[in-house]
């Protein structure tokens, strides 16, 4: 075999290229649009996880390193801006929320959260307050805790002598219970022996089938449909609008949303309307299993349709959370699955067969039997190798088991946890020992290796973030599982982005990926205590300020 022995010659663009490479982000970028300079920038990439600036070119980071080479790419027309040591974040990502919220006279401001709330005697005189100084008709609203609901006047009877002539519509702040007066029925077209509809039951008197005003699970959803109903587009839009603001203001620059309540398509079209200044993923929480979900591209360019929402147990607040063995306050109870098991099935093999994004099963599961229940049908229906590449999501899992814990790891499931769960007080009562021992992983699943994301789990508007990290990073009842602020961080933002197919993409304070930031008011690293009370100087969503406090002041460009 004869070689051609003449000198290679490297091609001249090749020669170029690789120049450029060595010589550094400087020699070989554009003007940067915009540069923060200055600063303590955690990035998420645990290959390296700390900078001094960022630059910004379009849509995407164009550099992250140190405050010269960086400030190199700065030319006629470049941003400038000098942190003064803030800390800059990638934006945070809420992986589960809920936004919309139904229209009425709320007569509390639910500040107990998350508690016992007010006794039947203080909510009765509330009530009464409101019906005294509404127009009979006006639908009266109000949050309650256990200190209602584990009260046997918490029926519809009881609520009836205070409002006669008002709907009255109370709600567990856990977002799963709900209690009418017979007008509110009455008002809803909810008959007295209506059927259970699918996924959901009514309480009723005992002995009868007359209801008692008490709505679980999707009987309530359904109810939030009927409200929905209720509302204008523009009204919706600006429920939209006003969540926008608040979780900029948090630095939240994507929101995985579930608009319980609301048909897909329409909570689809009305973002489209909006067209937020955020990254939003359109979630879909159908009622029944025929429902459609609207997968279909958005006019909104930050708006993504994807993924489909079952929830199929409650919470221990109301011992809805389906458990292997017996509530340890109720021993009659071990929480109820919402599903019937062929239904069940049937929804998790169709998810087998939907594209991996878009029909992303994501499940309410918070009892250990729940959790179990799934984890026992994936592996039924298919090798976990096929499971790994389709994420399927528990929202929650606050009762996941260590053996469970393996499994979920080789299926590939994503946990979304939401760290305010971490300070239920005296939550632990109602469970045995045996479960409260392995009760609301997080280190335990980052050191298994199972994705780990963050959300915050609101409803009706935006809540902070950083409370979330704080509850992370102590983890109150059980500190052996407390993560680390770093680690705490990576959930919300790297890991939330995997969690919705976006990793890659965002998440995550490196080149290439989209300029998503934001400027924090406090050094959270040098003073984790602090944690609650920071909020967001300058958040960044696609190459944009759009959120600015005016804190963070133009620098000086770089001598020429």
């Amino acid at each position: 075999m004869n070689f051609d022995r003449r000198p290679y010659r490297m091609p001249m663009l090749l020669i170029l290229l690789l120049s450029l490479a060595v010589a550094g982000p400087a020699a070989a970028a554009e003007k940067a649009d915009v540069i923060l300079y200055n600063g303590k920038v955690f990035t998420s990439d645990t290959a390296h996880l700390w900078a001094q600036a960022v630059a910004v070119k379009g849509h995407r980071i164009q550099a992250v390193g140190g405050n010269a080479e960086v400030l190199a790419l700065a030319r006629t027309g470049t941003r400038i801006l000098d942190l003064k040591g803030r800390v800059v974040i990638p934006g945070l990502n809420d992986a589960h929320v809920h936004a919309l919220v139904p229209q009425g006279r709320l007569l509390n401001v639910p500040d107990f959260l998350p508690g016992p709330g007010p006794t039947v005697d203080d909510v009765l005189a509330l009530i009464a307050q409101g019906a005294a100084t509404s127009p009979p008709g006006t639908w009266l609203l109000a949050t309650v805790g256990t200190n209602f609901s584990e009260d046997p006047r918490a029926q519809r009877f009881t609520l009836d002598q205070v409002a006669p002539n008002h709907p009255v519509k109370l709600e567990l702040w856990t977002g799963h219970g709900m209690y009418f007066n017979t007008k509110g029925l009455q008002d809803l077209h909810i008959p007295d022996n209506a059927s259970d509809p699918f996924g959901g039951f009514y309480e009723r008197f005992p002995g009868t089938g007359v209801l008692n005003g008490v709505v679980h699970e999707y009987a309530e959803h359904l109810v939030r449909r009927r409200f929905a109903e209720r509302l204008t587009d523009a009204q919706i839009a600006g429920i939209y609008q006003n969540f926008v603001q608040a979780a900029l203001s948090f630095g939240f620059t994507s929101v995985q949303e579930m608009s319980i309540g609301l048909p897909h398509e329409r909570s689809v079209k009305i973002l489209g309307q909006v067209n937020p200044a955020i990254r939003w993923r359109s979630i879909c929480i159908p009622l029944t299993p025929d429902e459609p979900c609207h997968m279909g591209a958005s006019s909104a360019p930050l708006v993504t349709p994807s993924g489909i929402k079952w929830i199929a147990d409650g919470t221990p607040i109301e011992r809805l959370a389906f458990m292997s063995e017996p509530y340890q306050d109720r021993p009659d109870t071990r929480g109820r699955f919402n599903f019937p098991a062929d239904a069940f099935t049937h929804l998790v093999e169709r998810s087998l067969f939907a594209p991996p994004r878009k029909g992303q099963l994501l499940l309410h599961l918070v009892g250990d039997a729940a959790i179990s229940t799934l984890l026992d049908e994936m592996e039924e229906l298919a090798p976990a190798a096929h499971w790994r590449q389709r994420r399927t999501r528990i929202e929650h899992g606050d009762l996941i088991t260590p053996a469970d814990v393996e499994r979920a790891r080789n299926l590939g499931v994503v946990v979304v946890q939401n760290p305010t769960h971490l300070a239920l007080p005296d939550i632990f009562q109602r469970y045995t020992p045996q479960v409260t021992a392995n009760a609301q992983p997080l280190r335990s699943l980052v050191e298994a290796g199972v994705p780990l994301a963050f959300g915050t789990d609101g409803i009706g508007g935006s809540i902070s973030p950083f409370l979330d990290l704080f509850l992370a990073t102590l983890h109150p009842d059980r500190p052996s599982e407390a993560l680390t602020l770093e680690q705490a961080l990576i959930a919300y933002t790297a890991g939330s982005a995997y969690a919705e197919f976006e990793d890659g993409e965002k998440g995550q304070l490196v080149p290439g990926q989209l300029a998503d930031l934001a400027v924090l008011s406090l050094d959270i690293f040098a003073a984790p205590s602090a944690l609650p009370a920071t909020h967001s100087e300058l958040t960044m969503v696609d190459g944009r300020i759009v959120w600015d406090t005016g804190a963070v002041q133009a620098g000086q460009p770089p001598a020429p």
